[in-house]
């Protein structure tokens, strides 16, 4: 019977989790560009995304990353990186 209510729980927690995801992505408010000098609170990182295949770049690659802060509040920043192509560093 523990086992059984166990696993229906651990089911219903799923879905509550991959649903509170959708929901989080299809509000996400619109992207902020990053600067150095920005605090973040960083909570739960949501999604991060990029505009290329940062494996294979070497430069500079867009990227956006969205977050919930420790208050609850869904940011959307944009920022650039690194790529991981790039053989000498």
């Amino acid at each position: 019977m523990k086992y059984a209510l166990f696993a229906a729980l651990s089911i219903f927690s799923a879905f509550a989790s991959a649903n509170q995801a959708v929901n989080a992505d299809a509000a996400a408010p619109p992207a902020v560009e990053y600067t150095y000098s920005q605090h973040l609170d960083i909570a739960k990182v949501i999604s991060m995304t990029s505009a290329s295949d940062v494996s294979t770049a070497c430069g500079p690659v867009e990227s956006h990353m969205v977050y919930v802060d420790s208050k609850g509040v869904t940011h959307n920043l944009e920022y650039t990186r690194l790529g991981d192509g790039c053989q000498n560093g």
